[in-house]
């Protein structure tokens, strides 16, 4: 009996930065090793902001996968912020959401073509990520094989109405987390669909070394470590904010580094207690949170927080922003974590979390629990072999 066919459809994949992108590699290459013939489409894209063409257009291996990238027709538009105002404005059209979508990217008409053409030969066809235009355009063209990972937060694009009929038509949705879940069924109320709480699984390096990232960048004493994009929309100007203001409470009594790592599209501030050691390997992300004393992640906006999971796979407490639903709920449910709504919280748990060595002991020890427990390989895929399983039989029915 051949194995069933399952296309991944992705706006970026392969050596390229972005959790969600990430998440989706992951997936493709444990449903690949659970029997599944899994292929992937995607763009030449490598910068989610630019989609310039960087990889070549035509097929290619990732993982040993089968990935066909189809060229990105457009770069972001200049103007896309503008259009990005007039969608979220009071009182804006139909055409004003779908100049949004485009002005965001990547346009890439050679790929809805080939879900056209071939969609119907796959068993199942998995799309990551609600905003993009692969998704928006592509789901509704073979949506009896659809199973749709949104990675949604509460934003003012979720709420947009063209996005209302993509969340209505997969056959099933993926999501990460309880919170994720309730904030669609609450905005789209699609209940009806089939639904699991999937997320991901997380994979440790093999022999992490804080000595050895630390010996690297020359960092002594305690560590605060974020890891992700360095923009404002993650929340890392107020963090630089809240860092600052704290060690400057009580210079000598507040010591601490603040580690970030990942690619800056911000300024970050010129001083010696606030380290940019750039992009890492995995092997080098794991180092670092093996060298960290806290992980802090300050995004507002987040379905799930892989780089927060990794955190407490290694043991290590996290401090996070409450206006998160996803991250303040993790938090609770793991007991991992501290949370803060503005800057004396921030004050308050950091100083805790410094100067008491049983607490974070006992913080990242729950987090580790709670991964182990919640977020391993065999339950997600299980669990997206079920989705797939309910495919197949209301296809047949």
């Amino acid at each position: 009996m051949p194995r069933p066919r399952l296309l991944v459809v992705a706006q970026r994949f392969g050596d390229v930065a972005g959790g969600a992108e990430a998440h989706a590699r992951q997936v493709a290459t444990r449903l690949a090793a659970a029997d599944l013939n899994v292929e992937v489409a995607t763009t030449t894209a490598r910068d989610y902001w630019t989609w310039q063409n960087d990889f070549g257009a035509g097929e290619d291996r990732v993982d040993g996968l089968l990935v066909r990238r189809f060229r990105v027709a457009a770069p972001r538009a200049s103007d896309f912020r503008r259009a990005e105002r007039m969608a979220f404005a009071e009182g804006h059209s139909l055409a004003d959401e779908q100049r949004f979508i485009e002005a965001q990217g990547p346009v890439v008409p050679e790929l809805l073509d080939f879900l056209v053409a071939e969609g119907r030969s796959y068993d199942h066809i998995l799309f990551f990520t609600y905003i993009y235009y692969p998704t928006v355009f592509g789901l509704p063209l073979v949506p009896d094989r659809a199973v749709l990972v949104p990675t949604a937060h509460d934003e003012p694009a979720i709420r947009l109405t063209s996005y209302r009929a993509l969340f209505h038509a997969p056959r099933a949705i993926a999501f990460n987390t309880e919170e994720e879940r309730e904030m669609v069924h609450r905005v789209f109320r699609n209940r009806r669909v089939p639904n699991e709480i999937v997320g991901v699984g997380v994979d440790l390096a093999p022999t992490p070394s804080g000595e050895r990232f630390r010996a690297a960048h020359g960092l002594e004493g305690p560590l605060l470590l974020y890891v992700g994009r360095i923009v404002q929309s993650k929340g890392c100007d107020e963090l630089f904010d809240y860092f600052g203001r704290w060690r400057e409470l009580d210079p000598t009594r507040n010591r601490a580094t603040l580690v970030v790592a990942g690619h800056a599209e911000m300024p970050i501030p010129d001083r010696p207690d606030v380290r940019h050691v750039g992009y890492l390997s995995d092997d080098e992300k794991f180092d670092a949170f093996d060298a960290c004393d806290v992980f802090v992640i300050p995004s507002r906006y987040e379905s799930m927080s892989m780089v927060t999971l990794e955190a407490w796979a290694m043991g290590r407490p996290v401090l996070c922003s409450a206006e998160s639903d996803v991250l303040r709920g993790i938090s609770r449910r793991s007991g991992g974590g501290l949370f803060y709504r503005g800057f004396p919280e921030f004050a308050e748990a950091l100083e805790l979390l410094l100067s008491d060595d049983s607490v974070r002991a006992r913080l990242g020890e729950r987090g580790r629990s709670f991964v182990g427990e919640t977020y391993t390989w065999p339950r997600i895929v299980d669990t997206y072999l079920d989705l797939f399983a309910e495919v197949r039989a209301r296809n047949r029915s």
